[in-house]
């Protein structure tokens, strides 16, 4: 057999091992989600207790104001309750707005940093200047319900409980088709996790609306500042430290991408920090379950997957037209990747009939869309995979806001 035909076959071997590993998560989210929504059921409330929310800000002048008046409308008592903003180094209005806020409500300290050092290193600082017994991060661009911080506390009743994670909700689903089709891609990423949780996998944060227990950050020791993603790597060191987490129904709107150009950006990052944290944390195995670990390599590992999807349909591409080899060679390979793509487009269905009340056929005609999509997300994927090679860690892009808002969703919001 040639060295082709070894390529076909080790493809349809992975994605059959893909297709059997990855079904069974689906189908328990779809499940959950139709039975009850998503989330875990809550403990009851409790005192309150001190709630530090950490926020890290550079050059966001399009919607720091929006989050901070989110926060100001938080439900829970002020004395209980600080906001930590770290701006670092913004040449634009974002300090001038944070310190407005500041000046009206002085539970919202602001500090200003000379100098960048990402993300994680802006969250470490502002850990060190917090009180709170629960720690609360939020993005720039984020807009949290106003019952947020209350129904995650719930989930802490339980003292074995380290962190609580909560969901988003697009901001700017119709600004354009790039940020639709992410919503999406969104959706079915909230009901894989779902299943997961209910599997007892590995879950990984979001990196904002997510709530931690002051002593379990302490023990596993904050953010790694040199991380590109900074709450997946801290999400392997928890489930390493086997803390207990938890997902609950905590809603947040957030921005999605909606250019092509800042889709790719974030995806580089998101995909080159995710298979450094892979490769950082090798041995997982030795302080967790196999299984978790395993299914964890398998997330952190699988901008790969996404390449080796793409080299898969253009090797079927061209054997249809008769180009490299015959069809008849790549026809067990053909059989699993549309098997694949059904459970695929059954789970974008679920998200269509689920969220759309109204105009389901456009919705419908986006589902067709989503596989243009796709292969942007691989090429970001293999950019990545280059960029790594060259940069390592150093690899950073920021991903564009713009401040756009659906229309339905301001009145509930603000």
């Amino acid at each position: 057999m040639s060295l082709a035909n070894w390529f076909v076959f080790g493809l349809t071997i992975l994605f059959l091992a893909y297709f059997a590993y990855a079904t069974p998560i689906i189908v328990m989210g779809v499940w959950r989600y139709k039975k009850r929504g998503f989330g875990e059921d809550p403990g009851e409330d409790w005192d309150p207790p001190n709630v530090s929310v950490l926020v890290p800000v550079k050059n966001e002048e399009k919607v720091i104001g929006r989050l901070l008046e989110s926060l100001v409308r938080l439900e829970y008592p002020r004395e209980n309750l600080e906001v930590i903003v770290v701006e670092d180094e913004s040449v634009d209005r974002t300090l001038e707005i944070c310190r407005g806020y500041s000046q009206r409500y002085p539970w919202i300290k602001v500090f200003h940093r000379d100098s960048s050092l990402g993300k994680g290193d802006a969250l470490n600082y502002a850990f060190h200047q917090s009180k709170g017994e629960i720690i609360a991060t939020f993005d720039a661009d984020d807009i949290p319900e106003p019952l947020a911080v209350t129904k995650a506390l719930r989930y802490f009743n339980n003292p074995e409980t380290g962190a609580v994670h909560g969901y988003h909700r697009v901001l700017n689903l119709r600004e354009s088709v790039v940020s639709r089709l992410a919503a999406y891609e969104n959706f079915v990423y909230r009901l894989s996790n779902d299943g997961k949780y209910a599997l007892r996998l590995f879950v990984t944060f979001s990196g904002s609306n997510t709530f931690f227990r002051r002593s379990a950050l302490e023990r596993v020791g904050l953010w790694d500042a040199k991380s590109l993603v900074e709450d997946a790597e801290l999400s392997v060191r928890f489930a390493r430290a086997h803390i207990a987490t938890r997902l609950a129904p905590v809603e947040c709107w957030q921005e999605m991408p909606a250019k092509v150009g800042s889709l790719f950006r974030q995806r580089i990052r998101w995909s080159g920090g995710n298979m450094l944290t892979g490769i950082k944390h090798w041995d997982a195995w030795r302080s967790m379950s196999l299984v978790k670990a395993l299914d964890m390599q398998v997330l952190m590992m699988s901008p790969i997957l996404a390449v080796l999807t793409f080299a898969a349909w253009l090797i079927l591409g061209l054997g249809i037209v008769r180009v490299g080899l015959p069809l008849g060679t790549l026809l067990p390979l053909l059989s699993v990747m549309v098997v694949l793509n059904l459970v695929y487009v059954g789970s974008l269905l679920a998200a269509v009939f689920s969220s759309a009340r109204n105009d389901v056929v456009s919705h419908l005609g986006l589902v067709v869309a989503t596989y243009p999509y796709a292969t942007l997300v691989s090429l970001a994927n293999l950019a990545a995979m280059v960029l790594i090679l060259r940069k390592g860690a150093r690899l950073w892009l920021k991903t564009e806001k713009t401040g756009y808002v659906d229309e339905q969703i301001r009145p509930s919001s603000f």
